[in-house]
């Protein structure tokens, strides 16, 4: 055998490696995008506490109850659209236990101008890979303390609860 059989015998073996290659990479490329986008479509929601003063305690007019009010940050981190369709509140009471507050949607006028500032406001869509602040308010049947934590929850349209814990201050 001289070298000219040899050449072309390895050029033949690496031109059908490259056929074989030219078929097979595509299809395992497609395979690993399908199963990316396909594990991609669970509906997920990452709640942010807003960083700042943002959660404020305050007296109702006849002081029989405490507001709490604040802006919650909602990412979606998913590839699906999802929506916010419920809210729950919960506060922490002094001995420890989590108590439910009260809480429903809300429409505040602020001041002279005909703008309104909407609590708890439902639904929420929530494009993929975005994210939406949302205004949450509810009220505890107690006097108004110095510091509350409060446990602010959030549903989604797949029954999915996301939770978030705040510290709010008078």
């Amino acid at each position: 055998m001289n070298w000219k059989t040899l050449y072309l015998e390895a050029y033949g073996h690496v031109w059908a490696l490259f056929g074989f290659l030219k078929v097979s990479v595509p299809i395992i490329i497609s395979l690993i995008a399908l199963w990316v986008a396909l594990k991609d479509r669970r509906p997920r929601l990452d709640l942010k506490a807003r960083k700042g003063d943002w959660y404020k305690l305050k007296t109702t007019l006849d002081r029989r109850e405490t507001v709490f009010s604040g802006i919650v940050e909602v990412y979606n981190v998913s590839a699906r659209a999802n929506a916010i369709q419920g809210y729950d509140f919960w506060r922490k009471d002094p001995k420890g236990k989590w108590e439910p507050m009260d809480s429903e949607r809300y429409r505040a006028s602020t001041g002279d101008t005909d703008d309104l500032e909407i609590s708890n406001h439902t639904p929420i869509v929530v494009p993929p890979y975005s994210g939406v602040e949302i205004r949450v308010l509810a009220f505890a049947k107690i006097k108004q303390p110095y510091e509350m934590d409060v446990e602010v929850e959030f549903q989604d349209i797949f029954g999915r609860r996301y939770n978030v814990e705040v510290k709010a201050i008078s």
